[in-house]
């Protein structure tokens, strides 16, 4: 990939060998493909487009797992469609808790 502009940075030993692995362990040409790859992901996610935004969210690894078995079994297209769409359901239940609570509260009045 032929790019216009070059920026050097420095960084440690630690974080040199972090990247090299990456390199080795997955689908990355070189250290600077995962470079690009995380400057692209960095600017997606703090260069606010629209009416969302990216997060990033921790779980356990068997978590993970039961969810990629799920979406195995064509729960989802994605591990990260799937994860949308159990937050859009939590989201959703607890607005409609809490307006059943607003609702009864001015019953109650």
């Amino acid at each position: 990939m032929s790019v216009p502009y070059r920026v050097t940075v420095r960084i440690s030993k630690n974080t040199m060998n972090q990247l090299e692995e990456l390199v080795e362990n997955y689908q990355y040409d070189n250290v600077s493909d995962v470079v690009r790859k995380a400057v692209d992901e960095f600017i997606e996610r703090h260069y606010k487009k629209g009416p969302t935004s990216k997060v990033d969210v921790l779980l356990p690894k068997k978590i993970i797992q039961d969810l990629e078995k799920d979406v195995d079994q064509g729960s989802a297209i994605s591990l990260e469609d799937l994860i949308r769409v159990i937050l859009r359901d939590y989201t959703a239940q607890r607005v409609s808790k809490e307006l059943d609570q607003l609702n009864n509260q001015e019953n109650i009045k």
